[in-house]
């Protein structure tokens, strides 16, 4: 028997018994299956309109933008812009699938939760090096 198996070993809080387990997957599991591009725009516009506290950043991506003198405000406007665009269908890279999101200044790349209600940007910059 597996010291976690929540049929064996639930915790009881206030007299009820709820099950639990350890998730030995990264807290953000990225969406292993392919969106098209028309798709995942309509898929960001609905987190950013529903779920905005879905969204992350990785370190990757504060990194990112502090070298392009850009804030995760810059990549969230991007984000929530009508004029962004994804010319692209995903790329597969590391297991999921990446989305390039972009204006005429600024790219974001970003990476869905499985369970569609987040993303995670990925990395970001200032496009053409101009700041």
């Amino acid at each position: 028997m597996h010291p976690f198996d929540v049929k064996r070993h639930p915790k009881v809080v206030d007299g009820l018994a709820i099950k639990s387990y350890i998730d030995t997957i990264s807290p953000i599991d990225y969406k292993a299956s392919r969106l098209n591009r028309n798709e995942a725009r309509k898929q960001i516009t609905k987190i950013m309109s529903q779920h905005p506290e879905g969204v992350r950043f990785s370190r990757h991506a504060h990194e990112e933008l502090e070298k392009d003198d850009l804030t995760t405000v810059d990549a969230l406007n991007v984000l929530k812009s009508p004029d962004s665009k994804i010319l692209a269908d995903g790329e597969l890279e590391k297991g999921s699938y990446r989305y390039r999101l972009e204006t005429k200044n600024i790219l974001v790349v970003i990476g869905f939760q499985e369970d569609g209600a987040g993303l995670t940007v990925i990395t970001a910059w200032r496009k053409g090096g101009a700041r």
